[in-house]
């Protein structure tokens, strides 16, 4: 609820206000871009970064009115590469966006949902609809949830719940967001254990009661808190 107040709060002032142009640097540079989405990926890597700002036209946004910068996007032939968003105001970049520089639909997103200044979740997108994530859901800096989408809708959903570094839950979904296949990976060998892959989780499964948290986590919007073109 924290984030999507900040979220609303930052779309309503982008809204009402202008930008300035001229040349700025990035204060988001905190990892290299290391890739992930295996379902055996290793866990023991960072959440992928990229950077974002890397100089030329910058567009400024005071959103606020402290006079302290809250929006940076980098244009390209006047229009935006990418845009950093420090949507709670206190001097650190929380949302990274990417646009495809023909259409103006966002292609990547980075966000830091706990502000503690790294990323959390890191979304592709597709003609401006989610196609996959990964996601920190411990805050402890590593990939542990990987998800895929389908039309916009969650369809797959794979994780690293013991922190071994390999996947041990596997979760499908129907358009409706129900669990239409459970496994676990009880024996640690890397396979969805053959007792119960390919099973349907009942409603009071734990399968089930992962989908009720982790899956149904908001992914990042492809029209999120930095507002602006698209």
């Amino acid at each position: 609820m924290r984030v999507l107040f900040r979220v609303m709060a930052v779309v309503a002032a982008v809204g009402a206000a202008g930008c300035s142009s001229g040349d700025a640097t990035s204060g988001a540079g905190r990892r290299s871009a290391e890739g992930a989405g295996a379902a055996r990926e290793a866990r023991t890597l960072p959440m992928p970064h990229e950077q974002c700002i890397t100089g030329g036209t910058v567009a400024t946004l005071d959103v606020n009115g402290d006079g302290q910068v809250d929006v940076r996007t980098q244009l390209v032939d006047g229009r935006p590469r990418c845009r950093e968003t420090d949507a709670n105001f206190d001097g650190r970049v929380d949302i990274l966006r990417w646009f495809d520089p023909a259409s103006g639909d966002v292609t990547r997103v980075e966000d830091d949902y706990d502000f503690d200044g790294r990323v959390d979740v890191v979304a592709s997108f597709e003609n401006g609809v989610i196609a996959s994530d990964m996601m920190d859901t411990n805050f402890d800096g590593l990939v542990d949830t990987w998800r895929t989408y389908r039309g916009g809708h969650l369809v797959e959903l794979r994780r690293d719940s013991d922190g071994d570094g390999r996947v041990d839950t596997w979760e499908r979904f129907d358009d409706g967001g129900r669990v239409i296949y459970s496994a676990t990976d009880a024996n640690r060998d890397g396979q969805p254990d053959a007792d119960d892959a390919g099973v349907a989780a009942p409603a009071h499964d734990g399968g089930a009661a992962l989908a009720t948290t982790t899956a149904a986590a908001p992914a990042p919007s492809a029209a999120g808190a930095d507002g602006g073109a698209r």
